[in-house]
């Protein structure tokens, strides 16, 4: 069965003034049930419009961009005004799903917003190991540069690990399912092995590095330290694992050790479920510190994770689903 959630929320008829949290409940028949998107409560991206103006729009009332559109007369038949073509043009996009468009217009340092939105199968959660070589190497019997070992892909319904002489070719048309990237450190490491190996556009969608969002709200230091300081716990057989284990491991299954290959699917499977509990958690952070009329993640972990990761580790080995 595959999972899905849903938000849990009242009827409503014009934005409130100061949403609850988001509810997720375990729904086995559809995606996500969304009464109104969050970043239409976000105005930082339209023309002329920064932190302080759209601060101001909050406190004169207009939480969202229905309230920003009934400013205008009834009976004004002029041509619209920036501001509303702005908006026109934002609903297009956000019904669309185009991430990439509003990561843009809200810059690096706002485009967290967008969590959320699409939160809701259409995030694909990303981490590389390596064999510790640079990204642009050849390795032998390979037809494509890069030191990519394994990857891994969560989007909060079903994870899939990705081995370098089995799949790795795969992961693009994996990608192409998904609106946003999401990563640790990924602009560092992770996008740049993935660029060699795949070419400059090989995800045209938008790109979430949680480095500079964690570190924006405080919850600094590399994935593990963060998910100690959130209450996250690893299982105990990888717990102590680190990404040079993840090194020797991959070694030891070149040389035959076919039993290495388990113990690092789940060390790189840890790693990529977890940033989505990560994710919700900055969000929620960053919401409540900058006193934003967001509602946010009631629950920052799928009940479901460990199943998906045990059916990942299955079919890693051949065993199905």
């Amino acid at each position: 069965m595959r999972l899905r959630t849903r938000w849990l929320r009242g009827p409503q008829t014009r934005c409130a003034a100061w949403p609850q949290p988001l509810h997720w409940q375990t729904d086995a028949r559809r995606r996500p049930w969304k009464a109104a998107a969050l970043l239409t409560r976000t105005f930082l991206h339209l023309p002329h419009v920064g932190p302080q103006r759209e601060r101001r729009f909050w406190q004169d009332g207009l939480l969202c961009w229905d309230d920003l559109l009934r400013t205008r007369d009834l009976f004004d038949e002029g041509p619209a005004p920036p501001l509303e073509q702005a908006v026109s043009l934002s609903r297009q996009k956000l019904a669309e799903g185009n991430a990439r468009w509003f990561e843009e217009g809200l810059g690096a340092a706002h485009a967290w917003r967008a969590a959320a939105d699409f939160d809701d199968g259409r995030i694909a959660y990303l981490d590389i190991e390596t064999d510790g070589s640079s990204g642009d190497h050849l390795p032998d019997g390979e037809d494509a540069p890069g030191g990519t070992t394994v990857l891994s892909v969560w989007d909060g319904i079903e994870a899939r690990v990705f081995l370098r002489g089995r799949d790795l070719d795969e992961l693009p048309a994996c990608l192409s399912r998904y609106k946003i990237l999401c990563t640790f450190n990924g602009k560092a490491f992770d996008i740049p092995y993935l660029e060699h190996r795949y070419g400059k556009d090989f995800f045209p969608g938008a790109h979430l590095d949680l480095r500079p969002i964690t570190r924006a709200v405080g919850l600094t230091g590399g994935l593990k330290k963060i998910e100690k300081l959130i209450g996250l716990r690893r299982p105990r057989p990888i717990a102590h694992y680190t990404g040079y284990d993840a090194v020797k491991l991959w070694g030891a299954y070149r040389r035959g050790r076919v039993d290495a290959l388990e113990p690092l699917a789940r060390y790189n499977l840890a790693d990529t479920v977890n940033l989505q509990v990560v994710l919700r958690t900055a969000y929620n952070h960053a919401v409540s510190q900058q006193e934003l009329p967001f509602r946010r993640f009631d629950t920052v972990q799928e009940e479901g994770t460990q199943a998906a990761v045990e059916r990942a580790i299955r079919r890693l080995n051949g065993r199905g689903a």
